[in-house]
């Protein structure tokens, strides 16, 4: 890949590494990294001195924050993670998926949790993007249908790793479930919603693509969610997910759960907006309403 990144100062270095701008100062002053200083003294790095000095002093490096450091495309990703920089990161991760290289995946999602970033924002800046233009391309033809679930099942299989390491508060504020329609096989979307509900303090039931509605009613008994989260990505048979969907409605309503849709399937269902509490476009909306 093509980068505009040029020269780096002590501090973006020092994050960069994961160590302060002290050692970065020691390193420089006893050779063991390389930089160009400035008419003003200053210290600039480029990549390659990084790159040099995690390939030659392995020992005196410590793990970065973000993740392992162990070449120069490492040190890339975490700098343009330090920067924001979704754009990057989206071909990054586009193209690893494709490749099913979870590790690397793993790598930027991992990153960018660690490094801050509300979980909506990654969601919405790195990983819906990158689902458009999977499914743009299937459309065009560019790719086959199992490079398609390739590509998806990386990215799921990597999302489901990155909860492990999500910080869920003890305290509760509320119950939320998660539903999918019986022949809705697509569950990534519905899987984010279900991390971010956990962040803001749910206790959360997951039920997951082709999820069966029989003696639904059971499990409202049990569970009394005051919320319910329904994602539909693709109508298969508009009659019978418009009857199950239906019935879920009716059934919030008997158990006063509020109820939050999402998906594309909602511009082809019919439903009464004002039992709907949040028609959600965004994961921001997830966190925020």
């Amino acid at each position: 890949m093509q980068t505009d990144v040029n020269y780096f100062n002590s501090k973006d270095a020092a994050k960069m590494l994961g160590v302060n701008v002290s050692s970065i100062k020691r390193w420089t002053d006893e050779g063991k990294l390389e930089c160009i200083k400035t008419a003003g003294g200053h210290r600039k790095f480029i990549l390659q001195h990084l790159a040099s000095f995690l390939e030659n002093h392995k020992k005196d490096n410590s793990r970065v924050n973000l993740f392992p450091l162990e070449n120069e495309t490492d040190l890339l990703i975490s700098h343009y993670i330090l920067k924001g920089n979704f754009e990057y990161l989206q071909n990054f991760v586009l193209e690893k998926a494709f490749e099913c290289k979870r590790e690397k995946v793993q790598q930027v999602l991992n990153g960018l949790y660690l490094g801050q970033y509300p979980l909506h924002e990654i969601y919405d800046n790195l990983l819906t993007p990158i689902f458009y233009k999977i499914g743009n391309l299937w459309e065009e033809g560019k790719i086959s249908v199992i490079q398609e679930h390739f590509a998806s099942q990386t990215i799921s299989d990597c999302l489901i790793r990155l909860q492990g390491i999500i910080k869920i508060p003890n305290e509760k504020i509320g119950k939320a479930m998660c539903l999918n329609f019986a022949t809705d096989l697509h569950d990534i979307v519905l899987k984010m919603v279900d991390h971010i509900l956990e962040v803001r303090g749910f206790n959360v039931l997951y039920a997951g693509s082709n999820t069966p509605l029989f003696e639904i009613e059971k499990i409202f008994e049990n569970f009394n969610p005051d919320r319910v989260y329904i994602s539909s990505t693709i109508v298969l048979d508009e009659e019978m997910i418009q009857k199950e969907f239906d019935k879920l409605c009716k059934i919030c309503a008997d158990f006063g759960s509020e109820i939050y849709i999402g998906g594309m399937g909602f511009n082809i269902l019919k439903y009464d907006e004002s039992i709907i509490k949040k028609k959600l476009e965004t994961f921001e909306e997830t966190f925020t309403f």
